[in-house]
């Protein structure tokens, strides 16, 4: 039991660093309160189910991954298949990590868009952009007024505050690489 506890203090204070985050930062982004991260990352306590739960969804981690003892591996690995799912996305897209470096939250995604389907975009924010790498298949993405043909191998970069749109294209589906950049007013201290 000592060595879960050891490992999930460890992995809950390296993911909440990798993100920029401040205790009471991961406290108001999972629901959990500050007191209870303390007791997790000081190995004080031995969460709840739902506490694991909330922790890793505010993490983007699944609870397995929250609680593994990885040995202390500086290496961080999503397998195929094992990002989150965005449920209410047209195209098949999974958030496959979420980091804040500096006042920039970066976002890294998987999509995979069925042949002929599209999916239109509402803006980001200001200054949001996408970066788009095209492994397979053929797409047209960007601003509504500046879309653009890209395919395999292909890289292309827009910004996202405005409205835009994904569309495979050629009959074929098309599976992409997306990383999102946000910047983020600097927060005052917690």
């Amino acid at each position: 039991m000592e060595s879960e506890v050891k490992a999930l203090s460890a992995n809950v204070r390296r993911l909440r660093e990798s993100h920029g985050l401040s205790l009471a930062g991961l406290a108001r982004r999972a629901g959990v309160a500050k007191a209870t991260l303390f007791k997790i990352e000081a190995r004080r306590t031995n969460p709840t189910l739902e506490t694991l739960l909330a922790l890793a969804d505010g993490l983007s981690v699944t609870v397995g991954e929250l609680i593994a003892d990885d040995g202390g591996s500086p290496v961080e690995v999503v397998r195929r298949g094992k990002g989150r799912p965005i449920p209410d996305s047209v195209v098949g897209a999974s958030l496959l990590n979420s980091i804040l470096v500096g006042s920039t939250l970066i976002e890294v995604y998987e999509l995979a868009i069925p042949a002929g389907q599209s999916e239109v975009s509402i803006s980001h924010g200001a200054g949001a952009r996408e970066h788009v790498i095209v492994r397979s298949g053929r797409v047209r993405v960007g601003p509504l007024d500046a879309e653009v043909a890209i395919g395999p191998g292909d890289y292309a970069t827009f910004p996202s505050d405005r409205t835009h749109r994904w569309t495979a294209l050629g009959g074929k589906a098309a599976r992409l690489w997306v990383v999102h950049t946000f910047p983020r007013p600097l927060a005052g201290p917690d």
